[in-house]
C-alpha cells in the first residue's frame, strides 16, 4: 500500500490574516502538519495544495512538492475533497500513484504522528475505505432530553464528536464518492488536545503555549550540557575554589559559611513551619548535613545524598531511617510525601536534570514548597567572563541553567514559579575589591550579582 498525506492550505483566512503562515512556537503554521507527516513510517510522500506563491516559496525549504490549485477549487465555498482530487490527477500525470490520502490541515498542529500510523493499520485491519477521527463528548447540548435533568457526566453515553485532525481516505473510493468520508468507516479515537482546530486568535494562543512546551521538552532546551564528572572520591577533602583559596565543606567553617550564604532560604523555609503542624523537609543532595542544623526543629527532616564517603558525617544529622545515600530515581520515597524540599547547588551535578525535577515533583505534596539555587550560567558576568566565568571552575557542573531555563524547567514539570532572588548585596561578597574586578576579564570572575539564583516555586 502506497500512501500520501496531502496538506490543504488555502490563503485567505479572513478570521486570523494570514493565518496558515503565523509564526507558532518559532514556525509558521505549515510547518506543523509537514512535520508531523514526516515522523509517519507509512507516508511514502507529502504533497501541499495551496493557492498561494508565498506559502509555495515557504514549503519548498522544508522539502515537500507543492501543487499550486486553480482558482476555481481556491474559493471560499471551495470543497477540500476538489483539492485532493487535483493533487492526486497531477500526481498520476507524473506516473505517481497512491493507495490512500491522508488529509491534513495547518490549522491542527498537534496531531500526533503515532495516530496516524494507527489510522492507516486500523484501515487495513478492518478493509475500511476511510478513517475518521473522533473525540467523547459527554457534556449537554441546549436540546437534549436530560439537559434539565442533568445525570451526572460518568452516567451518560459518550457521545463521538468528529474531530479536523486529519482523515484517511482510499483513493478509489475517494473518486467514485466524491467524500473524504466513504463506507465503510472506521473510528478513530484521539485525545481532545490532538484535536485542537484553529479559528479563531484564542485558540491559536493556546495551540502555542502547548507547543512551546513540547519544544522545549523535546530540544531540552532549559539547559547546557558539559560532560559529566562523576567521580565525587575528592568532592569532600580540600578542594582549591575559583580564587585558589583551600576549602573543605565538612569543616565547621565551611558549614557556617554556606548557611550563611543561604541565610534567606533558610528563613524563608523555617518560617513555613508556623503555617502548618509538623512537616517533613528533604534537604536534597544534604553533604555532611549541616544545613539541617539550621532548619527550625518542628520539621521532621529527612536528607538525600549521593556520596557513600560521608555517610558517617551525615548520620549524625539524621535518623537512620531519614538518611537515603544514592541517586534520586522513582523508587526513591513515596509520592506525595514532602512538606518542603530544599536543593541548593545540586541540580548542576545533576547529569538528567529534568528526570530530577520530574522526581521532586511526585515526592513533594500538593502546595508543597521547592526552594532550589544553583549557579546562573547565562548571568551578566557569565557573558562577559565566558570560559573565565568562576562558576565553570567546578568540573563536576554538568547542567548549566540560566533563569529563564531553570523556570520553564519547573513550570513545565508541574510548578508554580512564586519568587527568584539573586542574593549578593547583603553577603560578605559585596566588595570595592570584587567590584573593581569587573573590569578584568582575563582572570576568573568575581562573586557578584546575579551570579546564584534561588527559585522559590510551589507544586500546583
Amino acid at each position: 500500500m502506497k500512501n500520501i498525506a496531502i496538506i490543504l492550505a488555502r490563503s485567505g483566512s479572513k478570521r486570523i490574516k494570514d493565518k496558515n503562515i503565523k509564526l507558532v512556537a518559532g514556525q509558521p503554521l505549515l510547518f506543523y502538519p509537514i512535520d508531523c507527516a514526516k515522523q509517519v513510517p507509512l507516508i511514502d510522500k507529502i504533497v501541499l495544495s495551496t493557492d498561494s506563491e508565498q506559502y509555495k516559496k515557504i514549503v519548498e525549504n522544508y522539502g515537500i512538492q507543492v501543487i499550486m490549485r486553480p482558482k476555481n477549487i481556491a474559493g471560499d465555498n471551495s470543497k477540500s475533497e476538489a483539492a485532493l482530487l487535483h493533487s492526486l490527477e497531477v500526481l498520476e500525470a507524473q506516473g505517481e500513484k497512491f493507495d490512500n490520502v491522508i488529509m491534513m490541515q495547518p490549522t491542527n498542529p498537534i496531531v500526533d504522528p503515532k495516530d496516524i500510523t494507527t489510522g492507516l493499520e486500523l484501515m487495513a485491519n478492518e478493509g475500511s475505505s476511510s478513517i475518521v477521527t473522533y473525540t467523547n463528548f459527554k457534556g449537554f447540548f441546549i436540546n437534549d432530553d436530560d439537559l434539565l435533568a442533568r445525570p451526572m457526566s460518568q452516567a451518560k453515553d459518550a457521545r463521538r464528536l468528529e474531530s479536523g485532525a486529519f482523515w484517511i481516505t482510499n483513493v478509489v473510493e475517494l473518486k467514485k464518492n466524491n467524500n473524504r468520508i466513504c463506507k465503510p468507516v472506521s473510528y478513530l479515537k484521539i485525545n481532545d488536545l490532538s484535536a485542537i482546530d484553529i479559528d479563531t486568535q484564542y485558540e491559536l494562543e493556546i495551540a502555542e503555549l502547548f507547543l512551546e512546551k513540547r519544544k522545549r521538552i523535546k530540544l531540552e532546551s532549559y539547559y547546557k550540557k558539559r560532560p559529566y564528572i562523576g567521580d565525587y572520591k575528592d568532592y569532600y577533602g580540600d578542594q582549591p575554589d575559583p580564587d585558589g583559596v583551600i576549602r573543605n565543606i565538612t569543616t565547621q567553617n565551611e558549614v557556617s559559611h554556606r548557611g550563611n550564604l543561604a541565610k534567606d532560604e533558610i528563613a524563608y523555609i523555617n518560617q513555613l513551619t508556623k503555617l502548618k503542624d509538623k512537616q517533613k523537609i528533604l534537604d536534597l543532595g544534604c553533604g555532611t548535613g549541616g544545613m539541617s542544623s539550621c532548619f527550625d526543629n518542628g520539621y521532621e527532616k529527612y536528607g538525600l545524598e549521593i556520596d557513600e564517603s560521608v555517610t558517617d558525617l551525615t548520620r549524625q544529622a539524621y535518623d537512620i531511617d531519614k538518611l537515603h545515600i544514592g541517586i534520586l530515581d522513582k523508587q526513591t520515597f513515596k509520592d506525595s510525601f514532602f512538606d518542603v524540599i530544599f536543593c541548593f547547588h545540586v541540580i548542576e551535578h545533576v547529569p538528567d536534570p529534568v528526570e530530577f525535577v520530574k522526581n521532586i515533583h511526585r515526592i513533594l505534596k500538593t502546595h508543597g514548597k521547592l526552594v532550589i539555587s544553583t549557579p546562573n550560567f547565562d548571568s551578566a558576568l557569565a557573558q562577559r567572563f565566558g570560559d573565565n566565568f568562576r562558576m565553570l571552575h567546578d568540573e563536576s557542573h554538568c547542567s548549566l541553567f540560566g533563569e529563564q531555563g531553570l523556570k520553564d524547567l519547573l513550570i513545565d514539570f508541574g510548578f508554580q514559579v512564586d519568587c527568584i532572588d539573586n542574593p549578593f548585596f547583603d553577603t560578605e561578597y559585596f566588595t570595592m575589591d570584587n567590584l573593581e574586578r569587573l573590569f578584568d576579564t582575563s582572570k576568573v570572575s568575581p562573586p557578584f550579582y546575579g551570579n546564584i539564583m534561588s527559585i522559590y516555586a510551589t507544586k500546583k
